[in-house]
This record gives C-alpha cells, sequence and structure tokens, in this order.
C-alpha cells in the first residue's frame, strides 16, 4: 500500500496545530514513486526465481518469459530513479551569494532540467505529433504514450499507462480530463490549453 503525504493524521495535526500544510513537490513524489517500483520489481524477480509454490506456473516456458518481462520493467524502473536522482535541482549551486549569483540563479530555475521530462510535457508532445489539436481524447492520449521508453512520473512505464493511470499522474500537476465533443460522440479528455498550464516551472 502506498502511503501518501500529508495524511488524514498530517492534516489533523496541521489543523490542530494551526499550520499551514505545504504543497507536495512533483519531482520529489517522483523519486519516491520510483524507488517504491524498483524494490517492488526486485522483490517480485526474487520470488519469481525462488521456490515457488507447485503449479503456480507449470510451463517453463511460460515462467521465463514472465520473469524476463520483469527484468525488463526492473531495468526501466532502475534507469528511472537514477535520472530523477541525477537531476540537479535550483538550489544545489554552492558558492556565491552576490546579487548577480542570485539573478543567475533565478534565470536558471526557469529553465530547471527537473521539468523537461514530466507527463505533461509528455502529453504535450503528443499533442505536437498530432499537429496541436485543442483537445485529445484519454484514449488517444494513452495510445500515444504507449509509444514512449522508460517511466512514467516513475510510477509505471509509458506502456503500461492506462486512462486512469494518466488522469492520476496529470491531477498531482492540476491537470484533469473533463467530456470533450469530438465530432458527434462526447469523450473524457484533456484541453491542449488545460496542459500547458499546468507546466511545471521548477519541480525542485
Amino acid at each position: 500500500m502506498t502511503t501518501h503525504f500529508p495524511a488524514c493524521l498530517d492534516d489533523l495535526t496541521a489543523a490542530l496545530a494551526g499550520l499551514d500544510i505545504p504543497q507536495e513537490n512533483p519531482h520529489h513524489r517522483a523519486i519516491l514513486d520510483a524507488h517504491r517500483r524498483v524494490q517492488q520489481l526486485d522483490a517480485h524477480l526474487l520470488t519469481g526465481a525462488g521456490d515457488g509454490p507447485p503449479g503456480c506456473l507449470a510451463d517453463p516456458h511460460e515462467q521465463r518469459e514472465q520473469l524476463t518481462h520483469v527484468l525488463i520493467l526492473r531495468l526501466l524502473a532502475g534507469y528511472e530513479l537514477t535520472r530523477l536522482l541525477s537531476i540537479q535541482g535550483c538550489g544545489s549551486q554552492i558558492g556565491g551569494d552576490s546579487e548577480a549569483d542570485t539573478a543567475e540563479e533565478e534565470v536558471d530555475c526557469r529553465s530547471c532540467p527537473a521539468a523537461e521530462h514530466t507527463i505533461v510535457h509528455a502529453c504535450l508532445d503528443a499533442f505536437a505529433a498530432e499537429g496541436d489539436p485543442a483537445a485529445m481524447s484519454s484514449a488517444d492520449l494513452t495510445d500515444h504514450l504507449h509509444q514512449l521508453p522508460g517511466m512514467a512520473e516513475g510510477r509505471w512505464s509509458y506502456a503500461e499507462l492506462t486512462p486512469l493511470r494518466l488522469a492520476r499522474l496529470l491531477a498531482l500537476y492540476g491537470a484533469r480530463p473533463r467530456n470533450v465533443r469530438f465530432g458527434i460522440h462526447q469523450l473524457k479528455g484533456y484541453l491542449r490549453s488545460s496542459l500547458t498550464a499546468a507546466l511545471p516551472d521548477c519541480s525542485c
């Protein structure tokens, strides 16, 4: 089970103490989720490589295929975790406290590398590939994302995304699906303007 913060107990404590609850940082959440994903896949591999219950996977060929699939997911998850951990935050520069240094740091902050690989950017790339329509259905958007390598926000591989999982990831950035009319059909989808507004300026 995944624990998200602030939890109910944290909300109650903050209310009783009169404290403001800071907003969750999507980049930090992505690191935690990626680490949890790596641990889950490691546990899955160890379980699959050991002596499982008889009859669980009677076909050795099927067992090898499943382990190979999990191993690929584990390698992708490990790469994504390494990438997230390697991103240098805007406030991580050492030395220099002059006004010029501060101004330079602010410029760097606006183009922070941490904001270049979010699910929001991936979705806008899918819009661009379709000629930047005003809206895309959740199903079409998810189909586009399936073609991407790596992990989405360190939680699922792009190939594993579903419209529901996509909605959960985009909700972290304040982007939510809505009913959109496509011709004679009304489907759940996303407005390009909503995703553009959800672009993170800096996630350090």
